[in-house]
């Protein structure tokens, strides 16, 4: 959700395929040897516990700590599962998307492979049959008593779970604790508290928040920000489900509202030319005392402000909506349905997530799905404790809309956010544009709803 690549996934394809699958019988079913959170007692299978077995792995970590971690984490299983080799192949995100279900259909598809949380992307699969049902394993290897459960309803479609969704991302604020200090101003409760501090800032030629939107993927995150704010969590996730339309009554409104952020000089004077970098250069130079963006940016953040930064929701716009921070899973671990491995697969998926894989996880600067995580003992930045904190502490999750929507549908935002920027089209406007894309898409079978 962060990135946006465009290689030729055919090349994918092919270099992918030549790592492909190797057939063999159905491997070992026993349950993982895991903490006293995670693991099976007991499984419903047992083959032999010598027979070699490869499983096929593609992900989405192509470099840094996160790559380093998988790594890891792999090596472990293998020293815990010696008749088990996992060949990992990393992908960028819209490779990933091209390749996974014709890679699939042929039958040289992955053994495990991340992917899309979204009904327009892993529900998809699901209808398809292409993704394993693991319904029957929910229950075998103690999933809702490990998983938050707003987590796990985000990969269940008809009824049944079909991956686990991983990498918790939050939207938010961060912002210059020094600028906030000097100006005497502290963290907003109320939106209208929040338009009190841009005010200060603005007196002061400071810029309050900074907001670009070269790269157009920026724009996703301040509409699903402004919208979970205005018109609440629960609306937006009945529009997200085809229950509601898009321009039903206060969404309009709301993106009028993220209007009025450019027009009343709150965010960044030119945000169409400015990229993202160099936003963040911008907030790290202390041009700007907020900086709205995902909990993706901390590591960055804490590396490059010497700690003197800070985060905090965007307050609801009235007593009406609750506090429900929108939020995203960058990613679903997903099992092949065709695997010829579906036992050890599944053992391979819950291995990642048991608890004492949570280290490697956040020290890595990633958040998993997982709850009740005592990470005390972990080197975590302040700035990555109040995160993570706050995710834990919250009830529900609003939604990061760009990472449920189908293609075209992002195509359509991504260009009226700008013109909305821009003062060339209003709120409305942009909702009746996504609503036709909306519809077009589940008329094409590229979106599942209920």
């Amino acid at each position: 959700m962060k990135r946006r690549w465009n290689i030729l996934a055919s090349l994918l394809l092919t270099s992918a395929l030549l790592a492909g699958c190797t057939p063999s019988s159905t491997s070992d079913g026993q349950a993982p040897e895991g903490t006293e959170e995670g693991g099976a007692t007991e499984t419903s299978e047992q083959t032999d516990p010598d027979e070699k077995i490869e499983l096929n792995f593609w992900d989405l970590r192509t470099e840094g700590a996160g790559a380093e971690m998988i790594d890891t984490l792999i090596a472990n299983f293998e020293k815990e599962n010696p008749n088990v080799t996992v060949k990992r192949t990393a992908f960028k995100v819209d490779d990933l998307r091209n390749t996974i279900k014709p890679a699939i259909n042929s039958g040289e598809g992955p053994d495990v492979f991340s992917y899309d949380a979204g009904a327009g992307y892993l529900g998809v699969l699901a209808k398809a049959g292409l993704a394993l049902d693991l319904t029957p394993y929910r229950e075998e290897y103690n999933w809702d008593d490990r998983f938050h459960d707003w987590a796990l309803e985000k990969t269940i479609y008809d009824g049944k779970l079909y991956g686990i969704a991983n990498e918790l991302e939050m939207l938010g604020v961060f912002y210059n604790t020094q600028l906030f200090e000097e100006a005497g101003v502290e963290v907003p409760q109320t939106y209208e508290e929040f338009l009190q501090v841009c005010q200060v800032f603005k007196d002061k030629g400071i810029t309050p928040v900074i907001m670009d939107d070269k790269e157009q993927w920026p724009g996703f995150h301040y509409e699903s920000i402004w919208l979970n704010s205005f018109v609440g969590a629960d609306k937006v996730k009945q529009a997200v489900a085809g229950e509601i339309p898009w321009t039903s009554e206060g969404f309009g409104e709301a993106l009028d509202e993220l209007y009025k952020m450019y027009e009343n000089g709150y965010a960044t004077e030119k945000p169409l030319s400015l990229s993202s970098e160099d936003g963040h250069k911008a907030f790290y130079a202390g041009e700007g005392a907020m900086r709205i963006t995902g909990t993706w940016q901390v590591s960055g953040f804490v590396e490059n402000m010497d700690g003197n930064v800070g985060f905090f929701y965007l307050p609801p716009a009235s007593d009406e909506v609750d506090n429900c921070p929108p939020g995203g899973l960058g990613e679903a671990v997903v099992v092949n349905a065709k695997t010829e491995h579906e036992e050890m697969a599944v053992k391979f998926v819950d291995y990642l997530f048991q608890m004492d894989s949570m280290e490697y996880w956040y020290e890595a600067g990633l958040i998993p799905s997982v709850k009740d995580v005592d990470y005390s003992t972990y080197e975590l930045s302040e700035l990555f404790k109040n995160v993570v904190d706050e995710i834990n502490s919250s009830e529900n999750l609003g939604e990061n809309i760009d990472v449920l929507m189908p293609p075209k549908v992002n195509d359509v935002t991504k260009n009226y956010i700008q013109q909305l920027i821009a003062g060339k089209i209003d709120g409305q406007s942009c909702m009746e544009q996504k609503q036709q894309a909306f519809e077009e898409e589940i008329e094409a079978g590229n979106y599942s709803v209920e």
